[in-house]
């Protein structure tokens, strides 16, 4: 129960920082989510621990999030995650000895249904920028049929979660959560035929996900669609209408791109200097990061969570340093116009959809 309030805590405080980050939340099919029972959230992966971040603080259910076990490699990560209900899921590329480990996963996830509670998921098996959805792996339905042979009267619903990014890689983008109708897993589930259940249970999920989101089938052009798609205007917030014209469009006229970022305003220009001056320190050291990040898709998800940790306790020491030389009414009138000007500053910024290469 103490973990749970610590979730609940940290959940908060994320959100509050989310509110900063993003600059517009949106978040449609709420009233789908189940209000009790077991649940198996499955989500399709394109920002890092972004994605399970906005699903964990755009849905009041308790999650137990699977996470790739990659992630946990660092002891103070590997805490820090556990204590947020985070566990390690293992893939064949981590190692065919650690396989077994799944196991172990998998009667975590069991107990969890048994509680009725919920787990997360992401079934691509790694993050990627491009807007599709990847091939799924069979985790899922080994976790969902495997808790069926245990428990033959039991059932789990399945809610698949489309996450929606105007720019995967700027900040202050804009984002829309779809949550989808939930299905039940049961009626996938045939244990004399295990195999071609499987295949029928992936097909459904792959189907939900790929509604739930823009999905451009095409990789080998995926670059140029999606260019053609921002140049005609379309809003990837609303992947149903993106779909709708991927699916009637078989011939993409690609020219090159004509359209440019809008220059800001003087008042645009005057907030984005105060911001940089008051929130200094903070910049340098996220451009130094920023250069040593490997896996670029990474990139939001470091921001994030620098932006996070950092820049609240920088606005609090200089608060500290201003009441020291003037009083406490200024601290605080200081700290508010920061936390201010962050969200102005937050508003004032420019963002299309672009493309989704990482740069």
């Amino acid at each position: 129960m103490k973990k749970y309030y610590w979730y609940r805590i940290v959940r908060f405080y994320v959100k509050l920082g989310l509110r900063s980050y993003f600059k517009k939340t949106t978040v449609i099919g709420k009233e789908n989510i189940p209000k009790k029972g077991a649940v198996l959230f499955i989500g399709n992966h394109r920002n890092g621990l972004l994605d399970p971040i906005m699903i964990a603080t755009t849905n009041s259910r308790i999650h137990l999030f699977l996470t790739r076990a990659s992630a946990f490699k660092n002891p103070i990560v590997d805490y820090l995650l556990r204590s947020i209900n985070m566990i390690p899921i293992y893939r064949i590329r981590d190692g065919k000895n650690t396989i077994a480990k799944n196991q172990e996963i998998f009667d975590a996830c069991h107990r969890e249904f048994q509680m009725d509670g919920t787990v997360l998921m992401f079934p691509e098996g790694n993050h990627g920028a491009p807007r599709r959805i990847r091939n799924l792996t069979k985790g899922f339905a080994r976790i969902t049929f495997g808790y069926f042979d245990k428990y033959p009267d039991k059932d789990v619903l399945i809610v698949p979660v489309g996450l929606n990014y105007s720019n995967v890689q700027a900040k202050a983008s804009c984002i829309a959560v779809y949550y989808g109708k939930p299905f039940s897993a049961r009626d996938y589930y045939e244990p004399k035929d295990e195999n071609v259940a499987i295949e029928k249970f992936r097909d459904r999920v792959n189907d939900e996900l790929k509604e739930l989101t823009t999905h451009i089938e095409d990789l080998a052009n995926h670059d140029e669609i999606e260019q053609s798609l921002i140049d005609k205007g379309i809003d990837f917030l609303d992947p149903y209408e993106a779909n709708k014209l991927l699916d009637k469009t078989s011939n993409w006229d690609v020219k090159e791109s004509t359209k440019t970022q809008k220059r800001h305003p003087v008042l645009n220009l005057i907030l984005h200097g105060l911001f940089t001056i008051n929130t200094l320190l903070p910049i340098v050291l996220w451009n130094n990061v920023k250069s040593n990040i490997k896996d670029k898709v990474l990139v939001p998800t470091i921001r994030f969570g620098l932006s996070l940790g950092l820049i609240p306790i920088y606005y609090l020491l200089q608060s500290f340093i201003v009441g020291y030389f003037f009083n406490y009414k200024w601290a605080i009138a200081y700290f508010i116009g920061s936390i201010l000007l962050l969200h102005l500053y937050k508003n004032s910024t420019q963002i299309d959809n672009f493309t989704t290469n990482p740069s």
